[in-house]
């Protein structure tokens, strides 16, 4: 009876350990696993802009989606570094994501440059689907090579001026002036066409830059203007739409193909969601925007459609620029097409 019973125990724990192996061996099969990962998203604009509030959707709806498999840490405000600081912490493994400003991406390929051409979409939607078409995905091929994966284009908004100097109306009145910029040659090609200086300034330091007058003036989409209160140091806006200001959301390409396949469409699916969620939320914000301007006293100056060509005019050299880039012209066609 003794032997039995042994025989028995024996019998079972084969069994168990078989089945075991079996569910093992098809986690493995089908990429599953139950580890767990920490996604650090790091970023430098405030948590209310869309961007901001994009960051914290991702984590809600990933750590949802995964059953807290995947969570996610989410840094605002430049706490972890400037964009650059961001990326090349990626590179490096310590931060896993970010949704660095467009203007940052050239220093890791020079195709981005695209996007500091003056005037290169019509509107939001011509941007919508230019980002989130051909030229997206022709984009987000170039940062591979930098360990870098792409998983979608969030929404900025169009660029505006702001200066402590003089109202701008047209491009003799950006004469003399130091606007704040990325160190993108193409930035710099514009600003110079129209006699003006650009000036490199961390994103974290451009209040104070602006308020002891280190710069005169900067550019950036409202999003910015108004959630870093540039409106008090400042004495004029022109709303200019001369750039777009795109993000661009990306993940460190080795986090992302370690983690198993079932995973990897939960990130792709969440962040594709995000994406349409930011993109409606930031047009909405606009509204709200506008509204703080007005009531903040600053001077507020709106170009017509004729300045606006004034400007594209005066800044074309940028265009000519950017044709030295390998690729530029199947960039370009793709950044058209609507």
């Amino acid at each position: 009876m003794k032997g039995k019973l042994i025989s028995h125990l024996v019998i079972s724990l084969v069994l168990l350990l078989f089945i075991a192996g079996c569910s093992d061996k098809d986690q493995k099969v089908s990429g599953e696993t139950n580890e767990k990962y920490v996604i650090k998203f790091a970023h430098v604009v405030n948590p209310t802009t869309a961007k901001g509030k994009a960051a914290e959707k991702f984590k809600e709806l990933i750590e949802e989606r995964t059953d807290g498999q995947i969570t996610v840490e989410v840094f605002p405000d430049s706490q972890l570094g400037s964009d650059r600081e961001i990326l090349e912490q990626m590179q490096s493994g310590a931060i896993q994501m970010n949704a660095p400003f467009t203007g940052v991406l050239p220093s890791f390929s020079k195709e981005y440059e695209v996007f500091d051409l003056p005037y290169l979409f019509e509107d939001r939607d011509h941007a919508y689907e230019a980002t989130n078409g051909e030229l997206g995905s022709m984009l987000g091929e170039k940062l591979k090579s930098q360990g870098l994966h792409v998983l979608g284009f969030w929404d900025g908004g169009f660029k505006h001026l702001t200066n402590s100097v003089r109202p701008i109306e047209t491009p003799k009145d950006m004469s003399g002036l130091k606007i704040r910029t990325s160190q993108s040659p193409l930035l710099i090609t514009q600003f110079k066409a129209v006699n003006a200086s650009g000036v490199s300034i961390d994103f974290a330091e451009l209040y104070t830059a602006l308020q002891t007058g280190t710069a005169d003036g900067q550019e950036n989409p409202l999003s910015n203007v108004i959630s870093k209160r540039f409106y008090e140091v400042q004495d004029y806006i022109t709303l200019s739409e001369h750039g777009y200001m795109g993000y661009v959301l990306t993940i460190s390409d080795k986090f992302y193909q370690d983690l198993p396949d079932n995973l990897k469409s939960d990130v792709d699916e969440v962040a594709k969601e995000v994406t349409e969620w930011q993109w409606k939320d930031s047009i909405a914000d606009e509204e709200g925007y506008m509204k703080t301007l007005k009531e903040s006293g600053i001077e507020i100056t709106e170009l017509t459609t004729e300045q606006k060509q004034a400007f594209r005019v005066a800044m074309e050299e940028a265009y000519d620029v950017f044709a030295k880039i390998e690729g530029s012209e199947e960039l370009l066609e793709a950044a058209m097409k609507q």
